[in-house]
């Protein structure tokens, strides 16, 4: 019976050391991120540590495989370790910066691409615009906001709050291609509930989609 019991739990207790591992692993990379990086983002960034001295706040590590088209279909999948980095929050939003180190070892911050876009509102409460909102250009940002990535469709999602109430917003949608996070979709919605208005004008969309690269081109 001892012997039964002793070999169970030695079952229990080898099924139990993959997990551990992976968290002293992840809680390496964490670490060597923030070693990389706070030289340079440390001005930006509120990085913060919990009491023994670790990297506090939302951090992950998500493994990134992906191929390339004119990669020949005998050779290995490329290897990537992506971190996600707490950076700053404040009373709605948090932010994270990304970084991935390669199987050499070599770190790397991610940008993000994000448009810029012009408003023209049609009163001071910035309630109400007189046409949708056009995209300006675009820029490379270093953090997101409300960020979550998704390991099973390679997917990162953000969605800033404008304000606490959250009438208006912004979110971006990145797709992981051969390597990098692409910029498929970008939604606003950029007017403010007007004081004392509890309904808002069904003529007026709620949101504006100002980039969609998420349908093929036919």
């Amino acid at each position: 019976m001892r012997r039964a019991l002793l070999a169970a739990f030695g079952v229990l207790f080898a099924g139990a050391l993959p997990a551990l591992a992976d968290d002293a692993s992840d809680a390496a990379d964490i670490a060597a991120a923030r070693k990389f990086i706070e030289p340079v983002m440390g001005k930006t960034c509120d990085f913060q540590t919990n009491k023994d001295g670790a990297p506090d706040g939302d951090n992950n590590v998500f493994p990134l495989s992906y191929r390339t088209k004119g990669q020949d279909q005998d050779s290995p999948d490329y290897k990537l370790t992506l971190v996600q980095l707490a950076c700053s929050s404040g009373a709605y939003n948090f932010n994270s910066i990304y970084l991935t180190r390669n199987a050499d070892g070599v770190w790397e911050l991610l940008t993000f691409a994000e448009p810029t876009l012009d408003f023209d509102y049609t009163d001071e409460n910035f309630s109400k615009l007189k046409a949708a909102p056009k995209v300006a250009g675009f820029i490379a940002v270093t953090q997101l906001t409300n960020s979550e990535y998704d390991p099973e469709t390679k997917v990162l999602n953000s969605s800033a709050k404008w304000r606490g109430i959250g009438d208006a917003w912004s979110a971006g949608v990145y797709q992981f291609v051969e390597g990098v996070f692409v910029l498929k979709k970008y939604e606003v919605d950029p007017t403010f509930q007007a004081p004392g208005e509890e309904e808002p004008d069904p003529n007026v969309p709620e949101s504006y989609v100002v980039f969609d690269a998420t349908t093929p081109a036919k």
